[in-house]
């Protein structure tokens, strides 16, 4: 399996799908492989596991190849089968780096792969760069408070990416893979684990991830009762709202109203950051909106570092006359 195309080290991609659909953190991950390859000066391949594959492998830009590890005991997600296809593929290609999603799937599989393949492995990644031939990732703990480099002893390294850290690209990106099918070896005949059923959620609510504007609140809302207030401006604005974990702990909003760390992640074009101080673990999930305001009582909070605007006033303040304003000019 002799690489075609650029030398040196390769990075390999675990790649994510599910029912035929790349999920995003495996873009997120192709971008973050072709930086390590240009500094690396080697080639990006990415691996997709499942059955019939060619609708995933085409929706794949970016990296040199896309080996797709086709098989029926593939067609569904058990990490013991999916890593004992991973392990010979990794051991024949030498990659310098794997990358996984920090993800379900990608912990699963990680702790699988490191100790077959007696690998080092860094989790909870938010940067990865080669200093000459040495990986470098920069992982976060206890939510962003804490940032901690790792230096990888040995190759292969693998390094969970948080979701997020990188922002996928828009539209094609070269190079056009090379599509690969390759009939994984060494499954194992009696896995211990097997798939029951997928249970897909009830869609009860509106879906934050997928909106183009968000009004986000905050503690500094102060009461329950003021969030009609901030609901007529979502409305007013075209937006949808949603909120920090303090306020859905506390019931004001459900959870699938929740951005952060433990909640979702938003990339929407708008984000109205309404009584929001900024701690890391809400800002982790909307920091790479394109354009973010923020009003706040307190000119140090935090969310002013990443905002684009910024008010310091009291939410009540602002709200009554803004929503009038936008109402006005959208014709009440």
């Amino acid at each position: 399996m002799t690489p075609e195309g650029p030398g040196g080290a390769r990075v390999l991609v675990l790649g994510e799908q599910l029912a035929g659909v790349c999920a995003d953190i495996t873009f997120e991950m192709l971008a973050c492989a072709r930086e390590l390859a240009a500094s690396l000066g080697g080639e990006v391949v990415c691996a997709l596991l499942g059955e019939q594959l060619q609708q995933v492998a085409g929706q794949v830009t970016g990296a040199h190849r896309v080996i797709c590890l086709e098989a029926p005991a593939l067609a569904e997600f058990v990490p013991e089968v999916y890593s004992s296809a991973l392990v010979p593929l990794v051991r024949d290609l030498s990659p310098q780096i794997v990358l996984a999603g920090n993800t379900t799937v990608g912990m699963d599989l990680a702790g699988h792969l490191a100790l077959a393949l007696d690998a080092p492995i860094v989790a909870s990644c938010r940067s990865i760069r080669a200093e000459g031939t040495t990986i470098v990732a920069t992982s976060q703990l206890y939510g962003g408070k804490l940032l901690v480099e790792s230096a990888a002893a040995k190759a292969p390294a693998i390094a969970l990416l948080l979701p997020g850290s990188y922002r996928a690209p828009v539209g094609a990106v070269e190079p056009k893979p090379r599509v690969e099918r390759i009939a994984p070896t060494g499954l194992p005949s009696a896995p211990r684990t097997r798939f029951e059923r997928y249970v897909r959620p009830e869609v009860s609510d509106v879906d934050i991830t997928k909106q183009q504007a968000l009004v986000g609140v905050g503690r500094g809302m102060g009461q329950r009762e003021n969030l009609p207030a901030a609901e007529g401006l979502a409305q007013a604005l075209g937006a949808v709202l949603c909120g920090s974990r303090p306020v859905i702990d506390q019931g004001w909003l459900a959870k699938t109203r929740q951005v952060g760390r433990s909640g979702q992640t938003v990339k929407p074009k708008l984000y109205v950051a309404l009584g929001i101080s900024g701690a890391p673990e809400h800002t982790e999930g909307m920091k790479d909106s394109e354009l973010i305001v923020a009003v706040n009582t307190d000119p140090g909070a935090p969310i002013f570092d990443i905002a684009h605007y910024g008010a310091v006033m009291d939410v009540s303040d602002l709200i009554p006359p803004l929503t009038e304003r936008l109402r006005a000019a959208r014709g009440g």
